[in-house]
């Protein structure tokens, strides 16, 4: 259980940054504007969950079969060093983003489907972008191999699963629990966040990644020295 909660805490770690998705969080936005924009973001926000999460369990029990094929018993070295390495990994995405800080800001390749948004099945816009996201989702794959890599059981692995994908929709939860709140007022607030983020994202998740990156990398080499 201790081991269980310990990683909570890293996979969380490594969800929080990736959660401050353009993609996800911009055709949420949209789906806002619209009519019955309390149902459609929930919609939204629960297919992204499910289409990520189960995608993770087929990647998981994949990589498992894999890993396994190697090294039969896995130590909590091998543990420990999966966590350094998706702290690494974190921290040089993180790195990556602020050196392309100004040209990421200037993308609008979201806008271009604006038209089209409101119309379409939030089920469909929401296992659409989810399903491409997972095909370059780095951090979700670190996050998978440290769970593969960990002493839980399978239960346990899943729950690990579960809670980096809620972490991941946090801000699609967000945007939902906002509409019920504020009903048809919630329009211009989301309008007036979603203009903030289209220029100021990647200043916000490029520190975080960083920072949480270089606290997994000691955690993780802490460990490793500590024995």
């Amino acid at each position: 259980m201790h081991d269980v909660l310990s990683l909570s805490l890293v996979v969380s770690a490594i969800a929080l940054p990736d959660s401050i998705n353009p993609s996800l969080i911009l055709a949420d936005f949209y789906l806002a504007a619209g009519p019955h924009a309390t149902r459609r973001t929930a919609v939204f926000a629960i297919t992204v969950f499910l289409v990520t999460f189960l995608g993770g369990v087929l990647i998981m029990l994949g990589l498992a079969e894999l890993v396994s094929s190697f090294l039969p018993k896995l130590s909590s070295d091998v543990k420990y060093a999966l966590i350094t390495a998706g702290g690494v990994s974190l921290g040089l995405g993180g790195i990556a983003i602020w050196v392309k800080r100004k040209a990421l800001a200037d993308r609008r390749s979201t806008r271009a489907k604006t038209d089209k948004a409101h119309g379409q099945s939030a089920v469909l816009m929401g296992a659409g972008i989810a399903g491409v996201e997972l095909l370059t989702a780095f951090p979700y794959f670190a996050a998978i191999s440290i769970i593969v890599g960990s002493n839980a059981s399978s239960p346990g692995k899943v729950f690990l699963l579960g809670i980096y994908n809620l972490v991941y929709a946090l801000p699609l939860i967000g945007i939902s629990v906002v509409c019920a709140v504020m009903g048809p007022g919630a329009s211009g607030f989301l309008n007036r966040i979603r203009n903030a983020a289209l220029t100021r994202w990647p200043v916000v998740v490029a520190p975080l990644a960083v920072a949480l990156g270089l606290g997994l990398t000691a955690f993780g080499v802490l460990r490793l020295v500590g024995g």
